[in-house]
């Protein structure tokens, strides 16, 4: 039997598709295929799933990094700390604001920002911090957010892969200053592609809208109050900021509200699935398996993991027996062609460089049969045995 067990895709079933006909028909009809009443509710609903006051949806994960970070509006040339091992898109927002990198170690074994780290790189120049959450497993945020608030720093959570996770029963993405989260078909709730920004602040939040729908001012309904342009003039023509178009259709909303009601359902069996695999390959002393922060509730977006031995050779050995595996985001970002040493400012990266070259993660996804699990195990225990 040939196996292709894939890590990542949107488990979608009747009430999607039946979501997707009729905001498509009703598109149709009205000539609207832009986000509308169905945006809208899936904004709230996702926003009340986190626990805080709003939700702003936009076209990927990447994209709401970028208008989070745009909503902060710091000084060109602050420094904004960030961990070695985050996905490239993330690490780009903080050049295309104009601000500088600040790149820190990450603990293996949690694949998540190192707080020795952290300290040792705030400088006068810090202005924010990003916390990743990687591979959904959540970073020590109750720990960072008393970092930065001792030293004045906003907080961004990179919650691309952790939709569902909690630490003390308070949801990842609800800690920091403001949160992003994909809603790409590989990730936890899909829409498809998309993303989302979340945040408890009104102003941010008015912010991130206007940095969306093209810089124009947020209040569309208020008259003109500019006087270099005509009186008459239409106020959602009126444009306030350098902002982009990262607006999304009203059908992808539509299929991610029927996602937001299966949330819990695909947390519960994704952390079945990990722990399962856990359980199976724990008796492996050359594996690492992951390790989590105190009362931390993991949504697992995949299973991390790091060999002591040969990477390389392990994983092509699961790939040809039908197990994709991904390498840890971009192991340490600052090794990748790219980027240039004066493009950021960097500490030591010691464990960043072993994540680089040891880790990788499997698939934990819910479309997975115990059949399946036990596959999984078994290439494991063959190669180990071989």
């Amino acid at each position: 039997m040939k196996h292709d067990l894939r890590y990542g895709g949107a488990l979608i079933g009747f009430e999607e598709l039946w979501a997707l006909a009729k905001s498509i028909w009703k598109s149709y009809r009205t000539g609207n295929w832009q986000a509308g009443e169905q945006a809208r509710l899936m904004e709230q609903e996702a926003a009340a799933q986190l626990g805080v006051k709003y939700g702003v949806l936009t076209t990927s994960g990447s994209c709401a990094g970028l208008l989070a970070l745009s909503a902060l509006e710091l000084p060109r040339g602050s420094e904004v700390i960030i961990p070695a091992v985050t996905f490239p898109t993330i690490f780009n927002i903080i050049l295309q604001c104009g601000l500088v990198p600040v790149v820190v170690d990450c603990e293996v074994g949690t694949y998540n920002i190192d707080l020795a780290s952290l300290k040792k790189a705030i400088s006068k120049k810090t202005k924010a911090i990003i916390a990743v959450h990687a591979v959904g497993n959540p970073a020590d945020m109750p720990a960072i957010m008393k970092i930065a608030k001792k030293h004045n720093l906003y907080v961004i959570e990179d919650n691309c892969d952790g939709w569902g996770s909690t630490i003390g029963g308070k949801a990842v993405g609800s800690f920091g200053d403001i949160s992003i989260t994909s809603f790409h078909a590989a990730h936890i709730v899909s829409m498809g592609v998309g993303g989302g920004v979340f945040t408890d602040s009104p102003k941010l939040a008015r912010k991130v809208r206007m940095y969306r729908d093209w810089g124009r001012q947020a209040d569309t309904n208020k008259p003109n109050k500019y006087k270099k342009l005509p009186a008459d003039y239409n106020p959602r023509f009126i444009y306030e900021k350098i902002g982009y178009n990262f607006q999304i259709l009203e059908l992808q909303a539509a299929m991610g509200r029927v996602q937001l009601k299966r949330a819990r359902k695909i947390k519960e069996a994704r952390k079945r699935n990990a722990e399962y695999l856990m359980r199976g390959l724990q008796k492996y002393t050359s594996l690492l398996l992951p390790v989590s922060p105190a009362k931390s509730d993991v949504c697992w977006f995949s299973l991390p993991l790091t060999y002591t031995g040969d990477r390389g050779e392990l994983v092509a050995y699961l790939e040809k027996h039908g197990i994709e595996t991904r390498s840890m985001f971009a192991g340490n970002i600052t090794r990748h062609p790219c980027y240039t040493k004066d493009m950021y400012r960097k500490m030591s990266l010691t464990q960043a460089d072993y994540i680089l070259e040891h880790s990788f993660w499997l698939t934990v996804h819910p479309r997975l049969k115990k059949r399946d699990l036990d596959y999984i195990v078994k290439v494991f225990k063959n190669y180990f045995n071989a």
